[in-house]
């Protein structure tokens, strides 16, 4: 399978870029209820959601999964290629993409 394309690449106003140097890449996500954000990747990173939010997320495979975060619960979040629903949101999450980690 091909590499889906970055966050940012398939939702440039929803996932900015706010930070990047040679060690990190930080980005602001911001989503409404109900969007769909197509296939995309993302890096080794650090989730921290600024709000609550559920979301349901398919991997490439086809394989599903409903993700609820809280406000302030950092997760470590392991390379993954999804599509997403924001089923309750918005959601406002900083995701701090570690780049040795990659």
């Amino acid at each position: 399978m091909d590499k889906a394309p970055d966050s940012t690449a398939v939702d440039p106003v929803g996932h900015k870029i706010v930070f990047e140097n040679e060690h990190v890449r930080i980005l602001e996500v911001r989503s409404p209820p109900g969007q769909q954000i197509p296939m995309h990747s993302h890096p080794p990173r650090v989730v921290v959601p600024v709000g609550s939010y559920r979301l349901k997320s398919v991997s490439q495979k086809g394989d599903d999964s409903i993700v609820d975060r809280r406000p302030g619960e950092a997760v470590w979040v392991e390379r993954e290629e999804h599509q997403a629903e924001i089923l309750i949101g918005p959601t406002h999450v900083i995701e701090v993409e570690i780049k040795s980690a990659q």
